[in-house]
């Protein structure tokens, strides 16, 4: 069987960017989920492992596959004072900001020059290939039950 709608997918994968480990399941721990429904994955693991049997994979991802394009415009400059008086603020540092829209989005501090702090509110990596490899452990029909719930039961998955 190979994956694809409606199917439970148990395995292991690292995601490398630029030669570096970004992620990775504990070796000899697989995860299942349930395809399509995308919850706790990084993304493109789905695209990444889509119509393929179980085995050893490794499958390139173009950034509009990942986490997009790179975009400039998500790059801005706020005041000092915007930020809680006692918030950290060096570059690395994480915070949550509200959009125009009112939802939330990630920011990460990116400088700090004086009174002066840019924000970058793009995924960390955002035009960027995705490289993932490992190894399709098992792949099965969903369970009436996993359809309903939207996640994956069971070894790997969720327990309740």
């Amino acid at each position: 069987m190979n994956v694809g709608s409606s199917t439970v997918v148990t395995l292991e994968y690292v995601l490398e960017v630029e030669g570096e480990e970004i992620e990775a399941t504990q070796e000899g721990e697989p995860v299942s989920f349930l395809y399509g429904h995308g919850h706790l994955l990084p993304r493109g693991l789905e695209v990444a492992v889509h119509s393929l049997p179980s085995g050893a994979f490794e499958k390139s991802l173009r950034p509009e596959e990942g986490y997009g394009p790179y975009d400039p415009e998500r790059v801005s400059t706020a005041d000092r004072g915007d930020f809680p008086p006692d918030a950290g603020l060096e570059p690395g540092s994480e915070f949550y900001a509200q959009e125009a829209s009112g939802s939330p989005v990630a920011v990460r501090v990116t400088s700090v020059e004086g009174d002066r702090v840019t924000v970058d509110a793009n995924p960390r990596l955002a035009g960027k290939t995705l490289e993932y490899r490992g190894v399709i452990h098992r792949v099965r029909e969903a369970t009436p039950e996993e359809l309903d719930h939207g996640h994956a039961h069971g070894e790997g998955g969720c327990h309740h």
